[in-house]
């Protein structure tokens, strides 16, 4: 009986291996027609492509279909919302090249949409996602591509809690996208609750009901479709806190995209994990040293490996990257400095990044007509954020400044643990592997008619990573490409 069985196991192995061999070979087979008719493909569709089956995203990938430098993988600058300025300013290393490729022609982004169809439809930024821009106006924006789409009429919110029609948020709007998985794109519109009102004569809501709610349902616009629609997400987990405790003022609340996966911070002590691949989300409580710090300023943004909080407060930086083993959220502290030496002392007395000076050029508004044209030096250098090594001329090139100990977090460089820094109208990029401390350039806005230059602020900070697959796909055409991936 033993040897049978024996001869069996022996058989059987035989005959997976056989079946395996030619499931190998009919693969390769299979691999070297389908990686023919994939070349054909536009990007955009090659990235559709890679999410019908493994087969598939490996024929792309091994193949080196997709091409990386038509990616969102490099910083070309940021888009900065200052106060009282009707458009984002762009600020960028220079460049004095256009390339032509042989799917795209690239031509020099300076920041300006003047391409859009109307002045109105070209406003402030407020949010970017992979070379994506999400403009106050609603529209989506690719500045590299010059494709667009319009996202309005937005729909009405929808409740939150069953009868609590007391309950007052306010939204905020988050771009969705990553090329490599999906050539389309979604917004999703996040509630943020505001304090009560404190007229007790007044219908008062259940401060001790839980936040956020479950499900929490969210206005969800998708490319896809070209349309709105109400998307529950169940919560996993605990809430945050009773709504009285998290209620909070309008704030700026950054977001990060990241593998499917996109992070809110919200209110003041707490960040939001939505996944979009199941529809749920969890409540993730912000460090507890950045919690403790107060006129500090915090940032929530991607970075080489994964979701990163940073906290400036004076001269004091602390960086933490979200670890999440078996799905247990932690904040692990990776870096820690004082940046008061470095800030006071410059390596270079002007950076070689250009401030583009948008308003001046196209808002009638904030200037009077017949203003003289801006020139703007641009110098033959690349500033290469893939390398470690830090531009300076000499050692002995530096300078002292007043430091006023008031800096600004602009946000990480993805792909690369580069954090950037504004601090007495200037821009600096501090590379958290080497500790080495780069000034980039003045990035402060001309003056505007009748209003101090020290009166603006940045408001909003976007690292902007170009992203050169074509214009959007047609919803009727990814209908018939959904209908024949149909098993």
């Amino acid at each position: 009986m033993a040897s049978e069985r024996a001869g069996s196991k022996r058989a059987a192995k035989g005959t997976e291996g056989t079946t395996a061999a030619a499931a190998a070979a009919a693969l390769q087979l299979h691999g070297g027609v389908l990686g023919e008719v994939l070349r054909r493909l536009a990007p955009r569709w090659l990235a559709a492509c890679r999410c019908v089956c493994k087969a598939w995203r490996d024929a792309i990938d091994g193949g080196g279909l997709l091409r990386a430098d038509l990616l969102p993988l490099s910083l070309a600058g940021f888009f900065l919302n200052f106060s009282c300025h009707d458009y984002s300013e762009y600020f960028s290393r220079p460049t004095t090249t256009t390339t032509t490729t042989t799917t795209c022609h690239r031509h020099l982004i300076t920041g300006k949409l003047d391409f859009l169809p109307s002045e109105g439809e070209w406003q402030m930024a407020l949010d970017h996602c992979d070379g994506l821009l999400l403009l106050e106006s609603g529209c989506v924006v690719n500045p590299a591509t010059k494709a667009w789409m319009d996202l309005t009429p937005y729909p009405p919110p929808p409740p939150l809690i069953e009868e609590q029609e007391e309950v007052k948020t306010y939204p905020e709007e988050h771009l969705v996208f990553d090329p490599t998985l999906s050539p389309h794109f979604e917004v999703l519109i996040i509630p943020h609750l505001l304090p009560f009102d404190k007229d007790r004569s007044k219908k008062q809501p259940p401060q001790n009901s839980a936040w956020p709610p479950s499900p929490l349902v969210l206005n969800v616009f998708s490319s896809r479709t070209r349309e709105w629609e109400e998307r529950p997400f169940v919560r996993e987990g605990e809430a945050a806190g009773a709504m009285a405790d998290v209620a909070s003022v309008r704030g700026t609340h950054y977001a990060a995209y990241w593998r499917g996966t996109l992070y809110v911070r919200c209110q003041s002590n707490f960040v939001m994990r939505l996944s979009l691949l199941d529809n749920k989300y969890r409540i993730i409580h912000r460090p507890v040293d950045a919690e403790a710090r107060e006129f500090s300023s915090r940032y929530l943004g991607k970075s080489k490996q994964g979701v990163y909080f940073a906290s400036l407060s004076k001269d004091r930086l602390l960086v933490w990257l979200l670890d999440e083993p078996c799905g247990d959220m932690k904040w692990v502290l990776m870096h820690q400095t004082d940046l008061g030496p470095s800030l006071a002392t410059s390596h270079k007395l002007d950076g070689h990044w250009i401030l583009h000076h948008i308003n001046y050029e196209c808002s009638t508004w904030l200037f009077p007509k017949g203003r003289k044209p801006l020139t703007l030096a641009r110098e033959n250098f690349e500033w290469n954020s893939d390398d470690d090594d830090i531009v300076n001329d000499a050692a002995e090139d530096t300078v002292k400044r007043r430091y006023d100990e008031y800096a600004l977090i602009l946000g990480f460089r993805p792909y690369k643990e580069i954090l950037f820094i504004e601090s007495m109208d200037r821009g600096y990029a501090y590379h958290l592997s080497s500790s080495k401390f780069e000034e980039l350039g003045k990035l402060h806005p001309v003056s505007l008619h009748g209003l101090p230059n020290e009166h603006l602020d940045v408001e909003l900070s976007f690292p902007y990573t170009p992203c050169w697959i074509e214009e959007f796909p047609q919803p009727e055409l990814d209908c018939k490409l959904n209908s024949i991936w149909k098993p």
